[in-house]
């Protein structure tokens, strides 16, 4: 199948499915997660994103019985939180952080930027521009993200490390259009469209700012992850069926292997090209969804054991992923499953993001029933 997408040809190819592995005794985890710190007056809390040295970032929720509100913060190694102040009379969430610590957000509905001291600077908007938000930050503290323009549309926006902001050139396709994600080199920039004509396709832009459209015609794709060579994951409905697609640097779609026509779902990718999420199969329970890895090449291999389900959620430089399977877990590049534990009195534990320096971090329930964000220092 060719679908021909401007200037680029774009293919799609759907790979072989290799056997699932044989998986190697499960390791168990010498320490449990780390609990990480609850801002007074809230029960619940989340890490939204890992900087590469394991800087933590986040929200803390309180939960009452006709309101739900958060505030953003930040966490240290030792699990100390810190709330990060949002601009006069506000709100504020904490979207990503980068290499230097400097965190990208919003606050009232516009794009800020937090220092590593806490200090708050609210990024410009474009001429006539309105509401604003920072999706993403690279290592050399470019920003992208998305506003309104005078004309009331949706527009993916960039900030230069200086804080100078331009608009992202527009797709051929009329419609609202959003920068979700940036390379750490700042080189690609990834983002979404919601076209006018009702569909929903895949963008990317290069280092000359030049946009190429992805998603095969006539249906819908959603972004997921980008690395730095210009790769990207997401999820395309092809035929009906929700499929986890890799897009390569050259523009080809790959359709991600699975064992049977269920659903798929890619959540994350690395450097590589080696990607992570799930598929569903039948068991004796039913419909389970099962932890999966596909090579560079979409060649899958599953990560479950026999007749258990799961999710890998993420996966970093070395080939380590993290997810679920019964609770928290890590497996190593060959496959093999350690548990990552749960807090003390708690039932549940989840691994969602592992940094580039191994830290690794998501949720647990206490013993008190609230959720917490959790973390496992670089040590494994």
């Amino acid at each position: 199948m060719f679908v021909k997408r401007g200037k680029r040809l774009i293919t799609m190819a759907v790979v072989a499915v290799a056997l699932p592995l044989s998986l190697p005794a499960v390791a168990t985890a010498a320490a449990g997660p780390i609990e990480l710190g609850v801002m007074p007056g809230t029960e619940d809390t989340s890490v939204t994103a890992i900087g590469d040295r394991g800087q933590l970032i986040g929200e803390s929720c309180a939960n009452g019985p006709h309101s739900h509100s958060c505030v953003a913060v930040k966490w240290d190694k030792a699990g100390r939180v810190t709330q990060l102040q949002p601009l006069p009379g506000g709100f504020a969430v904490a979207k990503a952080v980068n290499a230097s610590g400097v965190i990208a957000g919003l606050s009232n509905l516009r794009a800020v930027l937090w220092s590593t001291d806490g200090s708050i600077t609210q990024l410009p908007a474009p001429p006539g521009g309105s509401a604003s938000e920072a999706n993403g930050i690279s290592s050399t503290g470019i920003v992208v993200g998305t506003g309104s323009t005078s004309d009331g549309r949706r527009r993916g926006l960039r900030w230069d490390s200086a804080g100078n902001v331009s608009v992202l050139a527009a797709p051929p396709l009329a419609g609202h259009y959003s920068a979700t994600a940036i390379s750490r080199d700042g080189r690609f920039v990834a983002g979404q469209l919601q076209a006018d004509d009702g569909s929903f396709r895949v963008l990317r832009w290069d280092a000359t700012g030049a946009v190429t459209v992805f998603g095969p015609d006539g249906e819908l794709s959603w972004f997921k992850e980008l690395n730095a060579s210009g790769e990207i994951v997401g999820r395309t409905t092809i035929n009906g069926r929700y499929a986890a697609v890799k897009w390569t640097a050259d523009g080809r779609m790959i359709e991600l292997g699975w064992i049977n026509s269920y659903a798929t779902d890619v959540l994350a990718l690395n450097g590589s090209g080696v990607s992570v999420g799930m598929g569903y199969v039948d068991s004796p329970n039913g419909s389970l969804y099962s932890p999966v890895r596909w090579a560079a090449d979409g060649t899958m291999t599953s990560l479950s054991t026999t007749g258990t389900g799961g999710n890998a959620m993420d996966i970093d430089g070395q080939g380590r992923v993290v997810g679920i399977a019964g609770n928290a877990v890590l497996w190593d590049a060959n496959g093999v499953r350690t548990d990552l534990g749960t807090l003390p009195g708690g039932g549940y534990s989840r691994a969602e993001l592992i940094g580039l320096d191994g830290t690794i971090a998501g949720g647990a329930v206490t013993a008190g029933g609230d959720w917490h964000a959790v973390y496992w220092p670089a040590r494994y």
